[in-house]
């Protein structure tokens, strides 16, 4: 599991619900928890949205994973890092281990075994963007950046 779901995973976790208002969300990480401050607590929930771990609707949080399922690691930190723009590939497997629970390495072989069965001819993006529709992940905003970076190459 990722750092961004551990992270977004934990104030919900700590009031027993899968749902917050925003605020409440960020005075955990930033006030209960002591791992960010405010203004990077924030940029943490744009991250986790852009990445399909949480929605915002109207104030509200909403964890689009089963809360229970994720055991936080003793001990565990974010790093924060993890707010800088990953590229479309590493958002897209991002995506697909928070609403699968695949390892990483699972999900990177389906994105090869792919690309070795479409004898090269699309992009790493499109194979990652297949494999999600494989395993039911949505990733159709993510699908409208990833045709943006073709037009720039």
């Amino acid at each position: 599991m990722s750092d961004i779901l551990y992270t977004a995973a934990q104030p919900f976790k700590r009031k027993g619900t899968d749902c917050l208002k925003e605020s409440e969300f960020v005075m955990a990480l930033s006030m209960d928890l002591n791992w960010f401050k405010p203004d990077a607590a924030k940029a943490f929930v744009q991250t986790a949205v852009d990445n399909g771990t949480i929605a915002r609707d109207e104030g509200m949080l909403k964890a689009l994973f089963n809360v229970g399922d994720v055991e936080i690691p003793m001990g565990f930190k974010p790093d924060a890092s993890m707010f800088q723009e990953k590229d479309v590939f590493e958002q897209i497997v991002d995506r697909i281990m928070a609403n699968t629970g695949l390892e990483k390495q699972k999900i990177v072989a389906s994105i090869n075994k792919k690309r070795g069965e479409t004898a090269g001819l699309f992009t790493i993006e499109v194979l990652g963007i297949l494999v999600a529709k494989d395993h039911d992940v949505v990733v159709d905003d993510l699908i409208e950046k990833s045709y943006r970076n073709l037009l720039k190459e």
